[in-house]
């Protein structure tokens, strides 16, 4: 019984090293900080407009950074010191976020400050996640990636558990103490600004070991290396495919939640956090799941497992929310959806960290980024396609989407099938990916 136990909590041992609880202490300041912000900007737009429409622009231009720029950005990770980029980056999300936060307070915000501090926030993120990327890898050895990623993959889940109900319980606070929900959502951008400045000092105590850096004569010339790489290696742009389509489609529900919270489920602000947090509850149990059983993590079925059951999810999530109204029935499936796609994350993640060479890990994983940065752009097709067909049958597309591109890749993919061959065992370095291909 206790070996058991410790072989399933084996992937906390992570945690004795400085430099990666430094990292994770700074994540986890930044990402509540970011999650609030996301919950009380969603809020936010639907308290000022009632438009699902204008909840799509609102996300959709936080990809335009991403989009545009993710690639530099990526190549500039692989040769500037990747601290002083997350510096940079979390140092000016924390002043947009103050000046938003005072905005709203002051009672002068509009709609429009509200899409540039979306933009420039977007910006300052597209900037120092690739670095992250890169950063992360350098704190901990390469047999405990599946360790590291299972616990980076928990902050994202984790505070999808509280940061929204925290977000939730400021708003309510303050409107119950002031009668004002306004000042309570601008309280709750000030807790979002502390997050992100908490990062950029954990990241300054960070003691990185040697790197091995890009020697390309320039950006440029990195980021077709970067692209010439990908396509060497094909099981890249299959993997690639497979968080496009969870980035486009099996997240563009979270835009809606505000509708399917006031309209289909006949709940407020405080049951609208708690349908975000029951996501992240979700995502938690499956990337433990995941961590503890870290000898599986180059199994097609993980990540073909994963993507297929979360796309199952947001078509039942959708049906039953329009039929049944039923607050409980929808926490249970925001569950599953949550913990299915994590582990579909995990997996992915786990096994690209593996093949990728570190040279050309930034622009990898910064395609990685690009593919996941498409989120916000899926919240605006998600946003404009429920202005006109409705968000229920918008989300039962979406989700048919994936689970018909998960069937694709397993059917066209041979590298995916195939993985448990492809990609080394985390207990070895294993050959290069290149080399493995043949």
């Amino acid at each position: 019984m206790l070996q058991t136990l410790a072989r399933r909590t084996e992937f906390l041992t992570v945690l004795r090293n400085r430099n990666y609880r430094l990292y994770y202490a700074g994540m986890l300041s930044s990402v509540t900080g970011q999650q609030m912000y996301h919950a009380t900007q969603l809020w936010l737009v639907y308290y000022l407009t009632g438009s699902p429409a204008t909840l799509g622009w609102v996300a959709g231009v936080q990809a335009i950074p991403g989009l545009l720029l993710m690639l530099f950005f990526s190549a500039l990770a692989d040769r500037v010191n990747p601290k002083k980029i997350i510096i940079m980056g979390e140092a000016a999300a924390a002043l947009f976020m103050a000046v938003l936060a005072t905005l709203i307070v002051t009672g002068l915000v509009q709609v429009w400050h509200i899409v540039v501090i979306a933009f420039l926030t977007s910006l300052a993120n597209s900037l120092d996640h690739p670095a992250r990327r890169v950063t992360w890898a350098y704190l901990v050895p390469r047999e405990q990636y599946i360790y590291a990623i299972s616990l980076n993959q928990t902050i994202w889940n984790g505070t999808r558990i509280f940061a929204p109900g925290l977000a939730g319980l400021i708003v309510a606070t303050v409107a119950s103490a002031t009668g004002d929900e306004e000042l309570g959502l601008g309280v709750s951008h000030y807790v979002s600004f502390l997050g992100f400045l908490a990062m950029a000092v954990a990241i300054g105590m960070i003691r990185l070991p040697q790197i091995t850096r890009s020697t390309g004569a320039t950006v440029l010339h990195d980021i077709v290396e970067g692209l010439a790489y990908v396509k060497r290696n094909s099981v890249f742009i299959h993997l690639m495919g497979l968080y496009f389509v969870a980035g486009f489609f099996g997240h563009g529900y979270t835009v809606l939640m505000p509708l399917f919270a006031g309209e289909y489920l006949g709940v407020g602000v405080g049951e609208f956090g708690v349908l975000l947090a029951v996501t992240g509850a979700g995502g938690i149990v499956g990337t433990f799941g995941v961590a503890s059983f870290g000898r599986y993590q180059n199994r097609p079925w993980l990540i073909l497992g994963g993507s297929m059951l979360s796309g199952v999810g947001l078509v039942l999530f959708a049906t039953t929310s329009a039929l049944l109204h039923s607050y409980p029935l929808a926490l249970v499936l925001l569950f599953l959806i949550g913990a299915t796609s994590s582990v579909f994350m995990v997996a992915a993640g786990t096994v690209i960290n593996l093949l990728v060479r570190d040279e050309y890990r930034g622009r990898v994983m910064g395609l990685r980024g690009l593919m996941w940065s498409l989120i916000p752009l899926g919240g605006l097709q998600a946003g404009l396609l429920a202005s006109v067909i409705g968000a229920p049958l918008t989300i039962v597309l979406n989700g048919a989407v994936v689970i018909a591109f998960t069937l694709l890749a397993y059917v066209f993919s041979r590298e995916i099938r195939n993985l448990r061959q492809l990609a080394p065992e985390a207990t070895r370095a294993g050959p290069t990916l290149e080399r493995a291909d043949g």
